[in-house]
């Protein structure tokens, strides 16, 4: 099978060969058009006018920046940008030119998205106001939720006509090491409704649709999975893993599995610990529908974005056990 082929036959509960590596497996693309949305590894501003700081693990808002602090009154302070205006085909082509040629055609290409109506909140309001305005005020959050969501859906069209992909990732993290931000209910009833609608504007031009959910949020699996999301990433060892891939094969593809918050991630972390994380991950969850997806930090940030030394030994163990 080609890497394409066998990660197909793993998201449908098939017979994989072996367990996918995300990096090795998987094509990402759309890395221009996410930079004007969240700024990868730099200092800079988005499109809706956040600034945004680099640190070793990635770009995040400005702390204490507050777009508005009232949430009944975001219209006077955002300006959705106009996706007429974004040259997607370009970025497409520019980023196309870079590949290896057999990429595209050996390999999933997955579109990775900024940020979703729950994240973009936040980047206006800090984590703190925005979770008080999911309580005080909810009908003026679902209001910006809905203008938000619109955006997204025309931004999703414009990267899918531009990239033809397989996968198209959404990052929404809604969830701590120790369970949602929110209660379900308030993720249901606030939320959902509009991770559903991005959802069926991906699925129906026969793309898959990914939740970047970090944090312990398997409370909300069974929803994800009645919206259409069929691939969840960075799936984290804090959630039950193994059940879930059990429980939901062929219907959701689990992408993630490393300890990102522990040892295995630091950036003093060793060649052999790398190696024991390899072998942990596909001990624990080497069943249909998992991808391996390695996070690892060092002085430059995360191998994700910027590669890493170690990256050859964790290849180099996961081509050891990967079979099934």
């Amino acid at each position: 099978m080609t890497p394409k082929q066998n990660a197909l036959e793993s998201i449908y509960g098939g017979k994989p060969e072996y367990v996918p590596l995300s990096h090795e497996d998987v094509q990402l693309a759309g890395m221009a058009s996410l930079d004007q949305e969240a700024p990868l590894m730099r200092n800079g501003t988005d499109i809706f006018g956040v600034p945004w700081v680099a640190t070793k693990e990635g770009s995040i808002p400005k702390p204490g920046f507050m777009l508005f602090d009232d949430v009944t009154e975001w219209e006077k302070h955002v300006k959705i940008p106009d996706v007429a205006s974004m040259d997607f085909k370009a970025m497409a082509e520019a980023e196309i030119n870079r590949r290896p040629p057999s990429d595209g055609e050996e390999k999933l290409v997955e579109i990775m998205d900024g940020l979703g109506p729950f994240q973009r909140l936040v980047s206006f309001m800090t984590f703190e106001e925005a979770l008080c305005a999911l309580v005080m005020e909810p009908q003026a959050c679902m209001d910006f939720f809905e203008a938000v969501t619109e955006y997204k859906i025309a931004y999703i069209n414009k990267s899918i006509d531009a990239y033809n992909p397989d996968i198209y990732c959404l990052g929404d993290d809604n969830a701590t090491a120790r369970g949602l931000f929110m209660s379900p209910e308030t993720f249901r009833k606030l939320i959902k409704p509009y991770w559903a609608r991005m959802a069926e504007a991906v699925t129906k031009r026969g793309v898959l649709f990914n939740i970047h959910d970090c944090g312990k949020c398997e409370d909300i699996i069974p929803d994800m999975v009645e919206i259409g999301v069929s691939f969840w990433q960075s799936a984290q060892p804090m959630n039950d893993l193994a059940g879930i891939l059990d429980k939901y094969r062929g219907q959701l593809a689990v992408e993630g599995g490393w300890d990102s918050s522990g040892p295995p991630s630091y950036i003093g972390a060793d060649e052999e610990m790398i190696r024991a994380e390899v072998r942990r991950c596909l001990t624990e969850y080497k069943k249909p529908g998992f991808f391996l997806w390695p996070s690892i930090i060092n002085e430059r940030g995360n191998s994700v974005f910027v590669g890493d030394d170690r990256l050859g030994a964790l290849k180099d163990e996961w081509l050891k056990y990967r079979m099934f």
